[in-house]
Protein backbone atom coordinates (compact mmCIF):
# COMPACT_ATOMS: atom_id res chain seq x y z
CA UNK A 1 0.00 0.00 0.00
CA UNK A 2 2.76 2.17 0.63
CA UNK A 3 4.45 1.77 -2.24
CA UNK A 4 1.20 2.46 -4.66
CA UNK A 5 0.50 5.96 -2.39
CA UNK A 6 4.40 6.74 -2.85
CA UNK A 7 3.90 6.07 -6.97
CA UNK A 8 0.90 8.38 -6.87
CA UNK A 9 2.68 11.05 -5.26
CA UNK A 10 5.39 10.50 -7.44
CA UNK A 11 3.42 11.40 -10.36
CA UNK A 12 1.76 14.12 -8.81
CA UNK A 13 5.40 15.74 -8.20
CA UNK A 14 6.06 15.31 -11.70
CA UNK A 15 3.36 16.74 -13.47
CA UNK A 16 3.82 19.71 -10.59
CA UNK A 17 7.28 19.88 -11.92
CA UNK A 18 5.96 19.65 -15.71
CA UNK A 19 3.60 22.49 -15.50
CA UNK A 20 5.81 24.94 -13.42
CA UNK A 21 8.39 24.15 -15.66
CA UNK A 22 6.50 24.81 -18.80
CA UNK A 23 4.84 28.09 -17.86
CA UNK A 24 7.81 29.94 -16.62
CA UNK A 25 9.13 29.72 -20.18
CA UNK A 26 7.81 32.65 -22.73
CA UNK A 27 5.20 31.01 -25.72
CA UNK A 28 5.88 31.69 -29.13
CA UNK A 29 3.38 33.84 -29.57
CA UNK A 30 4.85 36.55 -27.09
CA UNK A 31 8.46 36.21 -28.52
CA UNK A 32 6.92 37.01 -31.73
CA UNK A 33 5.11 39.70 -30.90
CA UNK A 34 8.21 41.53 -28.89
CA UNK A 35 9.70 41.10 -32.35
CA UNK A 36 7.18 43.01 -34.30
CA UNK A 37 7.28 45.02 -31.46
CA UNK A 38 10.95 45.97 -32.33
CA UNK A 39 10.91 49.65 -34.34
CA UNK A 40 12.89 49.31 -37.52
CA UNK A 41 16.58 49.74 -37.86
CA UNK A 42 17.23 53.04 -39.22
CA UNK A 43 18.27 53.82 -42.79
CA UNK A 44 22.29 54.83 -43.12
CA UNK A 45 22.26 56.33 -46.52
CA UNK A 46 25.46 57.77 -47.26
CA UNK A 47 24.03 59.23 -50.75
CA UNK A 48 24.78 62.63 -51.21
CA UNK A 49 21.14 64.84 -51.09
CA UNK A 50 18.89 64.76 -54.66
CA UNK A 51 15.48 64.93 -54.15
CA UNK A 52 13.17 62.52 -55.39
CA UNK A 53 9.60 62.51 -55.27
CA UNK A 54 7.89 58.48 -53.54
CA UNK A 55 4.72 57.24 -53.71
CA UNK A 56 3.72 55.21 -50.54
CA UNK A 57 0.01 54.24 -49.95
CA UNK A 58 -1.51 56.23 -52.49
CA UNK A 59 0.20 59.18 -51.29
CA UNK A 60 3.63 61.08 -52.34
CA UNK A 61 6.21 62.60 -50.38
CA UNK A 62 9.33 63.84 -50.91
CA UNK A 63 12.72 62.08 -49.50
CA UNK A 64 16.27 63.41 -49.56
CA UNK A 65 17.11 60.23 -51.82
CA UNK A 66 16.44 57.34 -53.51
CA UNK A 67 17.93 55.73 -50.51
CA UNK A 68 15.32 57.09 -47.81
CA UNK A 69 12.57 56.59 -49.99
CA UNK A 70 13.21 53.00 -50.69
CA UNK A 71 14.48 52.27 -47.22
CA UNK A 72 10.60 53.89 -46.52
CA UNK A 73 9.02 51.66 -48.60
CA UNK A 74 7.88 54.20 -51.03
CA UNK A 75 8.23 53.96 -55.22
CA UNK A 76 10.53 56.73 -56.89
CA UNK A 77 8.08 57.95 -59.31
CA UNK A 78 10.10 60.75 -59.88
CA UNK A 79 13.53 62.13 -59.80
CA UNK A 80 12.39 65.39 -58.47
CA UNK A 81 10.93 67.06 -55.39
CA UNK A 82 6.90 66.43 -55.22
CA UNK A 83 4.99 68.92 -56.85
CA UNK A 84 2.81 70.61 -53.63
CA UNK A 85 -0.85 71.10 -54.79
CA UNK A 86 -2.06 74.68 -54.68
CA UNK A 87 -3.96 75.54 -51.62
CA UNK A 88 -7.57 75.93 -52.02
CA UNK A 89 -9.26 79.62 -51.71
CA UNK A 90 -11.80 79.29 -48.54
CA UNK A 91 -15.37 80.48 -50.18
CA UNK A 92 -16.87 84.22 -48.52
CA UNK A 93 -19.28 82.50 -46.30
CA UNK A 94 -22.87 84.04 -46.38
CA UNK A 95 -24.45 85.17 -43.94
CA UNK A 96 -27.19 82.12 -42.94
CA UNK A 97 -30.36 84.75 -41.76
CA UNK A 98 -31.33 88.36 -42.98
CA UNK A 99 -30.95 91.18 -40.92
CA UNK A 100 -34.41 92.02 -39.27
CA UNK A 101 -35.61 95.31 -40.05
CA UNK A 102 -35.72 98.34 -37.50
CA UNK A 103 -38.89 99.76 -37.21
Amino acid sequence: MKLKQLGTLAMIAAGALTLVVASSAPSLAAKKKKAEAAPPAPAICLVPYSAVCGEKGGMKYTYANSCYAEHDGAKVVSNKACVAKPAKKAAAKKPAMKPAKKT
